[in-house]
């Protein structure tokens, strides 16, 4: 059951960058990529303890420090605090982004208990109600003991997670007074991937239906349950699969369990929609500090309606070497790169359409480092988490994101089912054996 609390906002304001953009800069021009990407903002939520309980002076000293470092790094990402004027450019006007402080009435510490996805978008931003939509929310939420919860959700067209990571740690080394802060490249992604003339109408696109009735929860699989499953997940075809590819292969395998028992056992084809980081593997690799969208994708099937853990492991890892070979990342670099994802894109819509196919959507937040990079100068956060259940994020039906737990080895996942289909899938003993649920 959720633990229930009380967010109260206390203080609203818009941060603007500390010094104005430059006239020449007025324009910032989205890629292609960017254009193809779904018009959601993406939740993170980092959480601090305080050592000090009950000690309100130091955390509102710490939000002070997040608002004017927070405006300071605006100067650099200038087009975060802008405003999309059209699909293919955002006004730099300095608008700002919205920032909210608000008072929790529990402790840090009992939330963390057991997080669950609907009690956690309470400390996530929502638009405060401006004319215009901000590209960036954050909210900091101040709790009983002092602790912290910084919510921040961002607008995908206009970065991805390494982008926001870069960003998060720009800032955070602004806050700690750093010199050593590298400026973002907010041009490369837009000249290797320009964008399309027209207008690029997202709805029609983005094939990520939302459904009524969807179930949240989150898996935990430590590491040394990771190993076994990889063990087991282990074939002559895949000798070592990553713990990736074991745990999205695992979540894959009960998911469509759950989907034929929820149909009285009809069984159905089924696909795995999984996301891929771009960055590494173009051309030459793009730097880190490269801002905005650089993501593509890989569709594995099951074979006869195949589901045993080796063979659904053998199917990701084909899915990913056929579609990023390096003849296939040659096309997605030339002169034909919009037919490229224009036809990838279709692809992926026509699978997300068909009633004989049950389809599921991965997106690997691993190895992102979001821990180490959220250091504000007063330690790294205790939790990083994603949240599901709440209406501004990526929440789809069939939809999970894997993420580092806070060593580094385990991973969490937040899945979206719809109701019947996660109450048998939570239950399923197999499963429990390799993970724990919103534990």
């Amino acid at each position: 059951m959720a633990m229930e609390f009380i967010v109260e906002n206390i203080h609203n304001e818009i941060i603007k960058p500390s010094s104005p953009t430059p006239l020449h800069l007025q324009t910032s021009n989205l890629s292609l990529l960017d254009q193809m990407t779904p018009m959601v903002f993406v939740p993170l939520i980092f959480f601090y303890p305080n050592d000090d309980n009950n000690d309100f002076a130091k955390a509102e000293a710490r939000s002070q420090l997040l608002k004017t470092s927070l405006s300071e790094t605006l100067t650099r990402f200038y087009p975060f605090a802008g405003r999309m004027i059209s699909s293919s450019s955002i006004e730099c006007n300095d608008e700002g982004v919205d920032f909210v402080e608000t008072r929790v009435n529990c402790r840090l510490q009992d939330i963390l208990k057991k997080p669950v996805g609907e009690s956690l978008a309470k400390l996530l931003p929502s638009q405060m109600g401006s004319k215009t939509r901000p590209l960036l929310l954050v909210k900091v939420n101040i709790f009983e003991c002092g602790g912290m919860a910084i919510g921040i959700s961002f607008w995908h067209k206009v970065a991805d997670l390494s982008t926001m990571k870069l960003f998060i740690k720009t800032w955070a080394a602004m806050a700690q007074g750093s010199s050593e802060v590298v400026l973002p490249d907010l041009t490369t992604i837009p000249s290797l991937f320009p964008p399309l003339d027209f207008p690029v109408n997202a709805k029609e696109m983005d094939p990520m239906i939302q459904l009524p009735k969807i179930a949240s929860r989150r898996l935990v699989f430590d590491a040394s349950k990771i190993s076994m499953l990889k063990a087991q997940a282990a074939s002559r075809d895949v000798p070592q699969p990553t713990r990736v590819e074991a745990v999205a292969a695992l979540i894959w395998k009960f998911a469509m369990a759950a989907a034929t028992t929820n149909r009285g056992g009809l069984k159905k084809q089924s696909g795995l929609f999984q996301a891929v980081n771009l960055r590494k593997r173009l051309n030459p690799p793009l730097f880190e500090h490269c801002a905005g969208n650089v993501m593509s994708c890989f569709v594995a099937e099951t074979l006869d309606c195949e589901t045993e853990l080796q063979s659904l492991v053998k199917q990701l890892r084909n899915g990913m070497r056929d579609q990023f070979s390096e003849s296939n990342m040659g096309k997605l670099q030339g002169s034909g790169a919009v037919s490229e994802f224009l036809s990838l894109f279709k692809q992926v819509e026509k699978f997300f359409t068909r009633d004989d196919l049950d389809f599921y959507y991965c997106s690997s937040w691993c190895r992102f480092e979001l821990y180490e990079s959220a250091d504000f100068g007063w330690g790294k956060p205790r939790w990083v988490s994603s949240c599901t259940g709440h209406q501004n994020n990526l929440t789809q039906v069939n939809s999970y994101i894997l993420m580092d737990s806070s060593d580094g080895e385990g991973i969490e996942a937040w899945l979206n089912l719809v109701e019947g289909e996660m109450a048998i899938f939570e239950c399923n003993q197999e499963l429990l054996a390799f993970a724990s649920v919103n534990l």
